[in-house]
């Protein structure tokens, strides 16, 4: 998993992870039909809802479970006339129970070439990083050289400050100002140095990003160029068939504007592809 995006864990995860929470579906009638293979045609079909992980999986006010990953795997029970049922769960516990059938998908799984070895993986999400600023402050631009001069916060070791370093590189090789990186204990702080004028922006997955913007109601904006794609996938057993449906229930979701509409929720609509793909290139290239 994405170690930024999953550096947000709330405390109190353990205590909320042995409580289950069943959520199911309403059929859509109208959705196209899809065949799921014979195993699952009559099977209970639970995904697990890695709780801690805003916008991704958390529990509201109302301790219900919410996020991108609960709303994307019960609507998917529209085009597959199967309903989608969810159990709170840990990361590793999901994958474990994937592989001994309590659970029949696991969501929010990076897609890399090591997984695809011994897991189908469906593409339901790119996210990348991104920058964010105040909205009350001129937008930074959409290339390499509108970041030169600017000063970037970001969380201490994250995978994005050798990247804009070599933007920096690339700023004072054109003749251009260095850009100055400074690093924080957490995502939080970083945003708070752009809140209180110490950074002109800073960085992280848009994932992340866009559900702090969302919750800021309209105090930043996301902006600056997108860097470092992955593509965030949906894990099934290898050879078990079921990954061929599972993307066709998403592409169904993207056709009638379920899925933008889910993502549109928590602010990362910028995360949006154009197609699930079955086991897709795990270089993403934007």
């Amino acid at each position: 998993m994405n170690t930024s995006m999953r550096g947000l864990a709330l405390a109190g995860v353990a205590a909320a992870v042995t409580a289950t929470t069943l959520l199911g579906t309403t059929l859509a009638s109208a959705s196209p039909v899809i065949t799921l293979p014979k195993q699952f045609q009559h099977a209970t079909l639970v995904s697990p809802a890695v709780l801690g992980y805003p916008p991704y999986a958390y529990l509201s006010s109302a301790n219900k479970i919410v996020g991108i990953d609960p709303d994307l795997s019960v609507a998917m029970g529209g085009p597959l006339h199967h309903p989608v049922t969810l159990k709170a769960a840990s990361f590793e516990n999901s994958l474990l129970g994937l592989q001994n059938g309590t659970y029949f998908m696991v969501t929010g799984s990076d897609i890399t070439a090591a997984r695809e070895k011994t897991l189908d993986m469906v593409s339901y999400l790119a996210d990348h990083y991104e920058f964010m600023s105040l909205a009350s402050k001129p937008a930074i631009g959409k290339t390499i050289s509108s970041l030169c001069g600017l000063t970037i916060s970001t969380v201490a070791a994250d995978s994005s400050i050798p990247i804009l370093h070599g933007y920096s590189s690339t700023c004072t090789k054109a003749g251009h100002k260095a850009i100055n990186v400074t690093t924080f204990a957490d995502q939080g702080s970083a945003v708070l140095a752009v809140a209180s004028g110490q950074a002109d922006a800073t960085t992280a997955t848009v994932t992340n990003l866009g559900y702090v913007n969302v919750q800021s109601h309209g105090k930043f904006r996301l902006d600056g160029p997108s860097f470092d794609y992955v593509y965030i996938g949906i894990a099934t057993k290898k050879g078990n068939g079921l990954a061929s449906a599972l993307a066709q229930s998403i592409n169904a979701l993207i056709a009638n504007g379920k899925y933008r509409a889910i993502l549109t929720k928590y602010g990362v609509q910028a995360d949006a592809v154009t197609r699930a793909l079955v086991n897709p290139n795990p270089v993403v290239k934007k």
